[in-house]
């Protein structure tokens, strides 16, 4: 594993069944919502956080959104999701 921390920095548990849910109750695409669970899971082990609100949600918030915009303009993202690329 070249370039990679030997230690587990944290675990991130996202039930699909509900990202589902969240997705249609949101009228988002079902990856979009698996991925921005897994951006927002990868954003508290880095020690990001929303609970207390202020900047730090809004920084966090504002990170979510420019990694999320990333990952769905690559072309990879835009097969696995079905639109056009």
């Amino acid at each position: 594993m070249d370039g990679l921390p030997s230690e587990v920095m944290g675990d991130i548990i996202i039930s699909l069944e509900r990202a589902r849910e969240e997705a249609e109750r949101l009228a988002v695409p079902y990856y979009e919502r698996v991925f921005a669970l897994i951006i927002h899971g990868l954003l508290h082990i880095m020690g990001f956080d929303h609970v207390q609100g202020g900047n730090e949600a809004r920084r966090m918030r504002y990170r979510e959104k420019k990694l999320l915009g990333f990952i769905a303009s690559h072309p990879l993202y835009q097969r696995l999701a079905g639109s056009p690329g």
